[in-house]
């Protein structure tokens, strides 16, 4: 049974998409076909739709009437399928839009937000959006396992999500692997394989291996329907902020899926009738030791030039990365920028965003504060714009890279404990407000 007979056969949905292309090569698949990538170009397909129709769809169901999740405005999302559509990311996307009025107050920022997927349902993070599409869309293929290759958050997010739907997940990790990440795999009932090479080596084996045993990989052979659960981002930012896009949005990127389909999102709101969009500046955040598409877009390179990853922030951790050319796209057409941060930079910015707004992220969420820091400190920001910093993951998953800050052992007698605290409040005076 093919996705199309699923979505004729049952319920459906109110998607309004039409079939898979390549914009560079002008090639057209069937949506209901097992493609991902041109035959042509070797570039990952995009899902096209019939705009008209979904304006019309929008207007027909209230806002009030719709979901709080991903699927919220389903018309602009590629699933059809009803039923499969009901299985899977019902508690995903929607999350806070929180004012950092802290953090802003110390950039200089007056109207700074946080768009904080790190409390994402169900694995904490932002990958929650994309993996939901993806297994939504094996769901539509009648498949009953998974499978994808990750560099952390993308294993939690299919074994979370392909648990909940009831298919078997299979999670293969790069050598270096966030190691909390992979037992939260093995306890969700994943099947975990670290390989020994890194993200891009073992990405190019995983299609080997998809192709020999027909096994569908979330963010391989599904990856058209996983990109489009990143757009859900950019619905979610707009309408938080009362249908008004902000000025600015800066997000880390690695393989640039979040980036260019956030780009993708907003010019849909535009083209829908639901926002004006198209002043907002996106501004992308990589690490120093991984930055291809950030090296690229200072080079004005339409080209992305593979690099060997050195970093800490192992999430961003993809030298080859496959929507990297749509970021460059996305970032130039929109007046943005790129900027990168250090290995200490990132642990900087971890930091900042703990002490100010009591939200721990992990590396990549300190990427993008330490390039949001760089960016209102050089005057890029203007101080009155509205800025959406987006945090893609939660710290709690990534302790073991945090640099170690110890604490002191007090005998259990209250003198000994007084000393003690007497010792913080000077260390805390000394500190600068």
């Amino acid at each position: 049974m093919t996705a199309g007979d699923a979505a004729t056969g049952g319920q459906s949905t109110r998607s309004c998409a039409t079939e898979l292309v390549c914009h560079r090569c002008g090639v057209k698949f069937a949506l209901g076909e097992r493609e991902a990538f041109c035959p042509e170009c070797g570039k990952c397909l995009d899902v096209a739709y019939d705009y008209e129709l979904a304006k019309r769809r929008l207007g027909e169901l209230a806002l009030e009437q719709r979901p709080m999740n991903i699927w919220r405005l389903s018309e602009l999302l590629p699933i059809r399928d009803a039923s499969a559509q009901a299985r899977v990311g019902q508690f995903s996307g929607m999350s806070p839009l929180i004012p950092a009025d802290r953090l802003g107050k110390e950039l200089g920022l007056k109207k700074l937000y946080v768009k904080d997927d790190s409390t994402s349902r169900p694995s904490l993070s932002y990958k929650d959006r994309v993996v939901s599409t993806a297994i939504a869309r094996l769901l539509e293929l009648g498949d009953e396992a998974v499978g994808c290759v990750s560099t952390g958050n993308v294993g939690t997010a299919v074994a979370s999500l392909a648990a909940k739907a009831g298919v078997t997940p299979y999670v293969f990790y790069p050598n270096r692997l966030e190691q909390t990440k992979a037992k939260a795999c093995r306890a969700l009932g994943a099947r975990v394989c670290q390989v020994a090479g890194n993200y891009d080596e073992a990405n190019k084996e995983c299609r080997k291996v998809a192709e020999a045993s027909g096994l569908e990989f979330a963010n391989i052979t599904l990856r058209p329907f996983y990109a489009e659960g990143a757009k859900t981002m950019a619905f979610d930012i707009v309408e938080q902020l009362d249908w008004r896009a902000p000025e600015h949005i800066v997000s880390a990127t690695a393989g640039g899926t979040l980036s260019s389909r956030l780009h993708k999102g907003l010019l849909e709101l535009e083209t829908v009738g639901l926002a004006s969009t198209k002043d907002t500046k996106m501004h992308i955040a990589q690490p120093a030791g991984c930055s291809p598409i950030a090296s690229a877009i200072d080079a004005r390179d339409p080209e992305i030039h593979p690099c060997r990853p050195e970093t800490i922030a192992h999430s961003l951790a993809i030298g080859t990365p496959g929507d990297g050319y749509l970021v460059i796209d996305a970032v130039l057409s929109r007046g943005g920028s790129a900027g990168q941060a250090s290995d200490e930079e990132i642990f900087a910015g971890v930091d900042l965003l703990a002490r100010t707004e009591g939200i721990l992220t992990e590396p990549a969420g300190g990427t993008t504060i330490a390039v949001l820091s760089k960016l209102a400190r050089a005057g890029e920001l203007d101080p009155d714009a509205t800025v959406v910093a987006i945090i893609t993951g939660n710290g709690l998953k990534t302790l073991e890279d945090h640099p170690e800050k110890g604490w002191p052992l007090a005998d259990c007698d209250a003198e000994a404990m007084l000393s003690v605290l007497r010792d913080f409040q000077s260390e805390t005076a000394a500190v600068p407000a």
